[in-house]
């Protein structure tokens, strides 16, 4: 009767293994060191460069802080840009409030978007994969009972 205590408890941790190794998931996310295809310097005047390029690895710091959590790998981004696409005056100053400096580099980012070297594959351990999984698990259990059972 001891012996099956075991086997119950070994066969549960088991399946909790499983489980857990089935809630590492692939993700992709944005670099997070700005791309050529987001900023060009050959376009701004030498007397503008450092500061427009300041602007621009703001906005890139924003993508990757807030706009890949809302719309994610292989998305298509909507035209205007979404209210988290913003800077403080803190960052840029002044140039944090120029509407056209902000759709500029908004149409620069839904360019760059669909370039597959500015993202990163990353395996991660996930909350929602290793729920999913217990749930797929669970109906898998389900299935196997019904069948046994004859329900």
């Amino acid at each position: 009767m001891v012996r099956r205590k075991y086997d119950v408890a070994f066969i549960i941790g088991i399946v909790l293994v499983l489980l857990s190794i089935a809630s590492f998931r692939s993700e992709f996310r944005l670099r997070s060191e700005m791309p050529k295809e987001f900023f060009d310097p050959s376009r701004v005047e030498i007397k503008k460069r450092f500061s427009e390029e300041k602007v621009a690895r703001a906005y890139w710091n924003c993508a990757v802080t807030e706009v890949q959590w809302k719309y994610g790998y292989a998305r298509r981004l909507p035209d205007e840009p979404p209210p988290e696409f913003a800077l403080s005056s803190s960052e840029v100053g002044a140039l944090a409030k120029d509407e056209a400096i902000r759709h500029f580099y908004w149409q620069k980012l839904r360019v760059t978007w669909n370039v597959s070297s500015v993202w990163k594959n990353e395996w991660r351990w996930s909350f929602a994969a290793f729920s999913q999984s217990l749930r797929t698990g669970g109906d898998w259990w389900k299935e196997i009972v019904r069948s046994i059972v004859g329900q």
